[in-house]
């Protein structure tokens, strides 16, 4: 296999002959360690038209046949693994070990729908009539569109783009993934894995600026996990095409601690809820409300969580690095922001490299970006709260929170608090994450 990195830069080919390069970075170390074309819409659009013509294929092989192709590269993803998880880290930044974990979510998310997709797939008759004495029946049956296009993320480049297209391959679609720019060469390997198993030619990668714009233009469904502000403009070129999409945006978690809550779990577990990967999960903690009669001590506790899992030092791989050096500038400036504004640096707050040291913001506000802005950095702000229903109504304001964990020792209290944040996910004395480490394999 192929090796190669993150953060990114496209030039164009040198004489002007042939399509732009790609060249991808380590952020560890900044070594450049691949160069790879980047599609133009006219080659996206003769991909997406070739996997149009052989998902005619695909689909005819129905469920058990595309089951059969799925359990091959599992197979394939597992005999590789150990390649994968090396590329991975590689282009992201992050530890191996964290590396592997995501791919074992994928490896996870194959099984869950390998062993459900005829289940999953199969028609209902749920009821016989519309109303009494109606001669009527209705039925309800998926056909899946010819070409689907998953457009992905930086943070988690692997996971969450399968997570999208694995069912529909297993549903019998086409798909083409357009990775994030900055971290497009394990999922270029992947689906180079699939191609070697012999499959059907229905799973391709296609990269660079001008891709994610073209597969909006030639796709028959969208997949897109990413910020808000790039979400609108997904939703947008769909509409204007009349096809459908599907918009997994970004937000900010918030975590709520409540007078009664056990501190030492809940700072344990916000610290590593919002500072773990560098604080890049997508729905990791981003805001937290305390109840004021224990903000200081809530406080003191997460700051010595926070210090312990200290900046980067020397060669220690264990910890990994922030993927993207343009985002860092958003971190550090968010940061700056707060200060500036009357915000108190309790830990941490400085940049080096790739790397951000695990930071805690004190008497923070609404007017401060850290509030209002997805962060995607292992910056913790914490809120002072006089009661329960004001941290609620503060969670729950723009651009509101994909999960969110409430601390407290009332079962009745957490119970109303799944209620009130519904639909998004909520974690009673436990951290609400979207990405979670799955049982080793």
């Amino acid at each position: 296999m192929r090796t190669a990195l993150s953060a990114y830069s496209e030039v164009p080919s040198a004489g002007k002959v042939g399509p732009p390069m790609l060249i991808v970075i380590a952020p560890a170390d900044g070594r450049v360690i691949d160069t790879i074309p980047a599609h133009t819409p006219d080659t996206v659009r003769d991909t997406v038209d070739r996997l149009r013509d052989n998902s005619v294929l695909w689909r005819s092989l129905g469920v058990v046949g595309r089951i059969h192709w799925l359990y091959s590269f599992r197979n394939w993803l597992q005999d590789n693994r150990s390649g994968l998880a090396t590329l991975l880290s590689l282009e992201t930044g992050k530890p191996e070990t964290e590396a592997d974990a995501e791919l074992a979510l994928t490896l996870e998310a194959l099984d869950h729908y390998r062993a459900n997709a005829a289940e999953f797939l199969g028609g209902r008759m749920p009821q016989a009539a519309l109303r009494p004495g109606a001669a009527m029946q209705l039925a309800v049956a998926h056909h899946s569109c010819a070409v689907v296009g998953v457009i992905g993320p930086w943070t988690y480049p692997l996971a969450l783009a399968m997570f999208d297209a694995l069912p529909a391959l297993l549903a019998g679609a086409a798909v083409v993934v357009k990775p994030s720019s900055q971290t497009p060469l394990t999922l270029r390997a992947i689906t180079a894995g699939w191609a070697s198993t012999g499959a059907p030619a229905v799973f391709e990668t296609v990269t660079g600026h001008d891709a994610g714009p073209a597969v909006l233009d030639h796709v028959d469904y969208v997949r897109f996990t990413g910020s808000a502000e790039t979400g609108k403009v997904v939703a947008l070129r769909a509409a204007a095409r009349l096809i459908p999409c599907c918009l997994d945006l970004g937000g900010k978690s918030a975590a709520v601690v409540l007078a009664d809550a056990d501190l030492d779990k809940a700072a344990a577990s916000i610290a590593f809820g919002g500072l773990a990967n560098s604080g890049q999960n997508p729905n990791g903690i981003e805001r937290v409300y305390v109840e004021s009669a224990v903000y200081d001590a809530f406080l003191d506790k997460l700051v010595d969580e926070a210090a312990a899992f200290g900046p980067i030092l020397g060669d220690d791989t264990a910890v990994g690095v922030m993927t993207s050096a343009k985002h860092i500038d958003v971190v550090r400036d968010q940061v700056r922001d707060a200060l500036l504004k009357g915000a108190t640096l309790r830990c941490g707050g400085t940049a080096a490299g790739h790397s951000f040291e695990p930071t805690v913001l004190a008497d923070v506000d609404p007017t401060m970006s850290v509030l209002t802005q997805q962060t995607l950095g292992p910056v913790l702000p914490v809120v002072r709260v006089a009661a329960a229903g004001e941290a609620f109504e503060l969670a729950l304001r723009p651009p509101g929170p994909p999960c969110v964990s409430v601390w407290t020792s009332d079962i009745a209290v957490g119970a109303r608090a799944v209620g009130r944040f519904a639909p998004a996910p909520v974690g009673v004395n436990d951290v609400s994450v979207h990405v979670a480490r799955p049982a080793p394999y």
